[in-house]
């Protein structure tokens, strides 16, 4: 169990927020919560190999074609199977963080190493020219496996846990699973696998979020049957 931290003294609001509706509780968390400044550091090359934030001839970067879309799809929408997230119209203030703390190695759940590698030789320009690019590609089109298990996952998304003080998932994430940027992600498409693994090192502590342990808190709050439920969900959008 997590030890007893700031952000916990906050669960009684968070309780009321999941009455409330999630854009303004999103809204209102949002202003509390720090940026982190990521402290650059120096790694190898790898087999990313483009110095300037150039394009092919399509318009595609080539960063992009070189190397992200290996994992992620030349449109951001990553191969059946899971293990990669598909960034096809997520924020781009969200890639950008999340490339910065792969950058410093502030992010450090089981699966970044892969990350660290390919984003050490980017310039801070090749980074903007990627998120801007996966950020405005048309969204992952959402897919139902299981109608039951869907149901639960909605269920869990919009009512949270109250007896164990767990908030909505929406509180943060929206009602259309939309997100709040910069510090809260579209969920909406995500591959099932890619979210039961993040919620899972959550859980376990392999991975921390840089906002006020909201993450960790929450998904030790959760079994593997519910995170696979609320996996299910968000898929399905």
């Amino acid at each position: 169990m997590l030890q007893k931290k700031p952000f916990l003294s906050a669960i009684p609001v968070l309780t009321i927020a999941m009455a409330m509706t999630s854009v303004a509780y999103g809204s209102t968390l949002a202003k509390t919560v720090s940026a982190a400044s990521p402290t650059a550091v120096t790694a190898s090359a790898t087999s990313v190999t483009a110095a300037t934030a150039s394009v092919t001839p399509s318009g595609v970067p080539t960063v992009v074609q070189s190397s992200c879309m290996a994992c992620h799809g030349l449109q951001g929408v990553a191969a059946d199977g899971g293990m990669f997230p598909n960034l096809a119209a997520q924020w781009k203030p969200y890639i950008l963080r999340e490339l910065d703390h792969f950058k410093a190695h502030t992010r450090a759940d089981p699966q970044s190493s892969i990350m660290w590698g390919m984003v050490a030789p980017l310039t801070a320009a090749q980074m903007q020219q990627v998120a801007e690019y996966f950020s405005s590609q048309k969204p992952a089109a959402g897919h139902v496996y299981d109608p039951k298990l869907v149901a639960e996952g909605k269920k869990l998304y919009f009512g949270g846990l109250p007896k164990e003080h767990m908030p909505a998932c929406m509180a943060c994430h929206g009602t259309t699973l939309g997100g709040l940027p910069p510090y809260f992600p579209m969920l909406a498409g995500q591959k099932r696998t890619y979210v039961i693994n993040q919620l899972t090192y959550f859980k376990s502590g392999q991975r921390v979020a840089t906002h006020k342990d909201i993450m960790q808190y929450i998904a030790t709050r959760l079994n593997q049957k519910q995170i696979t439920a609320l996996a299910a969900y968000i898929r399905s959008r």
